[in-house]
Formats: structure tokens, C-alpha cells, sequence
């Protein structure tokens, strides 16, 4: 089989159905095969929005999300989009094409050696949980298997495969290797320890003003559902990150809003009230803290529970436990033990009164308010893209409404200027959600306006709100 096709195949085993690209002389093939096998592929305008459309598309389908670029500067383009996806935690599989493989720059003292060349694999590797250069057909299987297996493991992340142009046409042995995901080419398991698992619910069990936050990890290993049910079965409130706002709708009464330093003034007081705060999948970064780490909930005994060990052991704010386990099997031993009700928070409903104030005068143009009322009118199930441009990225999260099964989709850990065009064609491709809107500012707007031949291309169903 040609490698190509090879490739072709493993994509559509991964049920990816729309994969994202720009043409280039070094992925030919590679496209051609995807084509031929019956995958969409949506040709964009810049790299850059190849890589952040793949990025939102997994985010959406909760699953791997794939960009082709080709050689040279068409990498280095893609790199905004891959830093996306590695600071948000998204699984994708990002392949470049490259020069012929006797043409490489790889371990030589030398800047460049074939046309529109460059050494990608060094350059993207602090951003990528696997990057490699291929450099036998032979290999590239097993490669591309182990890194989507990569991908996906753990805490969830961008990969690189680097392929040279010459072993793009060569023949090799299909395995069909990714049907042997169960015999983990890789093992990533962790074990909760029971202890420190009995100490957390002991803990809770004792508070008498405990506090949920909730972050993105629970929707990576597919938990949001089960703790929000947990939590709303105990009456005990919660709080989100960004990236997790959209796990119940704005209304649920133990829903106190987003926190951080652009968030919400009731969900950040809440925190400062509590006497003991859970964090599930998220680390609280400075965005959520500010940098006056000691004084950060000082009441609070604080509890963390996340999958990456690394991550623990670089913590902005002091835990009292920290549990190093899959949020899977944190939340299937919280089901069955279940958490008590009946806590002494009372009048939750004044912390999410100090969420919105209806500015003085209704009739002046406010993005905040237009917003808030835009979104409560929205009866069906919508996917709000918020570009990371300040202006748009703040009303879109402070007011925008959310019911359930409603998305809120934005590389937030980037926040970068110009991704809310490119982030709506991959919410668009996974045709999960008839209306859309896309907010964004009239800097970023400008940015990548491009992507509106796309949009208008794919007769894309997308209403733009220009802040």
C-alpha cells in the first residue's frame, strides 16, 4: 500500500471526518489519498487557522483533531495553532510535510539544507507531547500509531510527525496497528491512591461551606456530566473555569459562574467564602488566582485533583492534599460513595446577583448587555465562539447565557487575537450545531479575514457579532 493511503487509512480509523489543510508541493500525496478514501478536506487560507480549526473541531467532537501543512514556513505558521492545542490540553495530530529525506538539516551545524526546509521537529517540540521525523516508510505506522495513542493519553495534547516527500509515495505493509489500541503501545495509567481519596471525602463530608471547581480536565475524561449530576444531587455549588463554563446552563441555582481575574465578581467571592475548595481539572493559574498566591482563599483547606503529575508538582497556590489520579476514577469512586446535602451555604442566590449589574443607562451601546439579552432570547442549541481578542473574549464569558447542551468554545489559555474566525470552521465540521455565533473583536476581526472566503465557500451557517 502507499504510504499515503496508509495514512489515510488510520485517519478515517480514528473517525476523523474532516481533516484541515493548505495545499503545498510536500503534501500532495498526502491530501490526494485523504481525498481518494473518502475524508473531507477543508483547504483554508493561512496555516495558522489550519491548526486552530483543527484544534476547536476536536474540542467539540471530544476526540483527535488533525492538520496537514506542508515544508518550511507553512510549519512555522501552524505554530499558534499547535501552542493552542497544547496549552488548552486538545488532542491533535499535526503533519508536516518536508524535503526528501537526504535533504535534512536534522543534526547538522547547518541552517538549512533542501528547499523550504527547516528543522520543525526541535522548533515545536517544547509545545507537542511527541514530535518526530520520519525517516524509513517502514516506520511510519507504528510512529503515527504511537503518537495518536500519545495524543490522547494522559493529559491530552498536541503531536508532530515530520514527513519527508520521497517516502510519501513508497509502498509499505498496512497493519492496521491502531486496532490494537487495547494493547497500549503506551502506558499512561495511573492509580488513584485510596488513602488520600478517603481523605478528600472525609474532608467534604466535614465542610460546612464546601465549593466545586470545576475545570477542563472533566470534560477530557468525559466526567462533566456525572460530577454536575453529583453535585447538584448534594446541593453543593460550584464554580468554572473558562473552558468549563459550558458544563451546566447559567441558570442551574448551584452554578455560581466563572472565576478568575476575567470573571465573575459572585464567583470569585464565593471562593474567599468557603471553608474547603475541590478542584477537578484544573490547576488555578494565575489567571484564576492573580498573582497574590498566599493570600488566595486563605479560609479554605484546599484539595487538587489532576492527572498531571508535572503540573502538581509546579503549583501556583499551596494544597492541603493533592491527589495524582485520572478524574475518571476519582468521579466513578465519588458516584458510589455519593456526597451529603443539607450544607450551610445559604442564599446562594446573592453570589450570582453579583454576577451581572444592568448598566445605568439601557440605552447606551454596552457589548456586555447585548450580549446577555442576544443569548437568553436563544431558544435552540448554540456553539458561541469567542475570539481571544480582550474586548470580545471578556463580554463573551462574563455574559453570554448558556442553556443546557450549549458550547462555549475559545483557545483561552492563548488568547490570542484572531482565532475566532478560524475556530468557527472547526466547530462548523463537526455538524454538531445548526446556529453559531462567533464573537469577536473588530481588531481580531481584521486579522484573519480571510476565513470569511471559507465561510462563504462552505455556505457556513455563522452570524458574527463585531464588538
Amino acid at each position: 500500500m502507499k504510504l499515503s493511503d496508509c495514512l489515510a487509512k488510520i485517519i478515517q480509523e480514528e473517525n476523523i471526518e474532516c481533516v484541515f489543510g493548505l495545499q503545498g508541493g510536500a503534501v500532495v500525496h498526502l491530501f490526494d489519498s485523504l481525498e481518494n478514501n473518502g475524508t473531507e478536506v477543508l483547504y483554508l487560507h493561512h496555516e495558522q487557522a489550519v491548526g486552530l480549526a483543527a484544534a476547536s473541531y476536536a474540542k467539540v467532537n471530544n476526540t483527535l483533531g488533525c492538520a496537514i501543512v506542508t515544508s518550511g514556513p507553512a510549519s512555522t505558521n501552524a505554530i499558534t495553532g499547535v501552542l493552542a492545542a497544547w496549552q488548552d490540553s486538545v488532542p491533535c495530530i499535526f503533519i508536516s510535510g518536508q524535503a526528501r529525506s537526504d535533504q535534512l538539516s536534522y543534526g547538522k551545524k547547518v541552517r538549512q539544507v533542501g528547499v523550504q526546509e527547516v528543522n520543525i521537529v526541535d522548533i515545536v517540540k517544547p509545545i507537542t507531547k511527541f514530535a518526530k521525523c520520519i525517516y524509513s516508510a517502514n516506520e511510519f505506522e507504528k510512529t503515527v500509531t504511537e503518537a495518536i495513542k500519545i495524543a490522547k493519553s494522559g493529559r491530552p495534547g498536541p503531536v508532530w510527525i515530520d514527513l519527508p516527500v520521497n517516502l510519501q509515495w513508497e509502498n509499505i505493509k498496512y497493519l492496521s496497528l491502531s486496532h490494537e489500541k487495547k494493547k497500549n503501545i503506551i502506558n499512561t495509567d495511573i492509580k488513584m491512591d485510596d488513602n488520600l481519596f478517603h481523605q478528600s471525602i472525609d474532608w467534604i463530608t466535614q465542610s460546612k461551606k464546601p465549593l466545586f471547581i470545576l475545570g477542563y480536565g472533566l470534560r477530557l475524561s468525559n466526567t462533566q456530566e456525572d460530577i454536575i449530576d453529583i453535585l447538584n444531587k448534594a446541593s453543593i455549588p460550584f464554580v468554572t473555569t473558562w473552558n468549563a463554563a459550558d458544563y451546566s446552563s447559567s441558570e442551574n441555582k448551584n452554578n455560581m459562574g466563572i472565576i478568575g481575574m476575567f470573571g465573575q465578581r459572585g464567583a470569585n467571592k464565593i471562593i474567599f467564602d468557603s471553608d474547603l475548595i475541590v478542584c477537578l481539572g484544573t490547576h488555578l493559574s494565575a489567571a484564576h488566582t492573580t498573582t497574590l498566591f498566599d493570600s488566595y482563599a486563605k479560609k479554605a483547606k484546599k484539595i487538587i485533583v489532576n492527572i498531571d503529575k508535572n503540573q502538581l508538582e509546579n503549583l501556583n497556590i499551596s494544597f492541603d492534599l493533592i491527589i495524582n489520579a485520572d478524574l475518571r476514577s476519582y468521579i466513578d469512586s465519588l458516584k458510589n460513595i455519593g456526597l451529603q446535602g443539607n450544607k450551610l451555604w445559604k442564599n446562594l442566590k446573592s453570589y450570582k446577583g453579583l454576577n451581572w449589574n444592568e448598566p445605568d443607562n439601557k440605552n447606551s451601546i454596552n457589548s456586555f448587555s447585548f450580549i446577555k439579552r442576544l443569548s437568553t432570547q436563544v431558544k435552540d442549541a448554540c456553539c458561541y465562539i469567542v475570539d481571544g481578542g480582550g474586548t470580545a473574549l471578556y463580554a463573551g464569558f462574563q455574559s453570554t447565557q448558556l442553556k443546557e447542551k450549549d458550547r462555549i468554545i475559545c483557545s483561552s489559555a492563548i488568547s490570542a487575537m484572531g482565532t475566532g474566525l478560524a475556530e468557527s470552521l472547526g466547530v462548523a465540521k463537526t455538524e454538531k450545531y445548526d446556529l453559531m455565533f462567533c464573537i469577536i473583536g473588530d481588531g481580531s476581526f481584521i486579522m484573519n479575514i480571510q476565513d470569511l472566503q471559507s465561510i462563504v465557500q462552505e455556505q457556513i451557517n455563522l452570524k458574527i457579532i463585531i464588538i
